[in-house]
């Protein structure tokens, strides 16, 4: 259920029986090499009470990933590293997860930097415009 809209950013919640999933969204403005613009990349904050998790930040980046390097997301000075497991990615380092939520509240832009299976770099750029009050809505909704 769609719960709100702001900026690039959408808010959703789902529940099946007594498991509810609350999470922000946001699709990759643009995509470097220019052949892979058919396949979109995706960024979630996501909260899922019932497990624990609250603003788990992660990519789907829609295509396989090589998982033996270290993917960057890059917010303005701040660097994050990111690990992959088929076309997803997240933190490396989870812990860090509270300081890079505060830095896409506060940043302008994220680049995201990859490297897919077959060794090609590629870069994703997303709008932070409206990320901090639709994870806001995203939280609350799971509360």
């Amino acid at each position: 259920m769609l719960l709100e809209t702001a900026g690039k950013w959408q808010a959703f919640s789902s529940q099946q029986g007594r498991t509810k999933v609350c999470y922000a969204l946001s699709k990759a403005e643009s995509r470097l090499p220019a052949n892979l613009k058919d396949v979109e990349g995706l960024l979630f904050v996501a909260t899922r009470p019932t497990e624990g998790v609250r603003n788990e930040i992660s990519f789907v980046m829609n295509f396989d990933l090589k998982e033996d390097v270290e993917h960057q997301a890059i917010i303005g000075s701040e660097r994050y590293a990111l690990v992959a497991k088929g076309q997803n990615m997240w933190l490396k380092n989870p812990a860090e997860e509270p300081r890079m939520l505060d830095s896409l509240r506060k940043g302008a832009a994220l680049e995201i930097k990859g490297t897919s299976r077959r060794g090609n770099p590629t870069t994703d750029k997303y709008s932070l415009s409206g990320m901090s009050q639709v994870v806001k809505r995203a939280e609350d909704a799971c509360k």
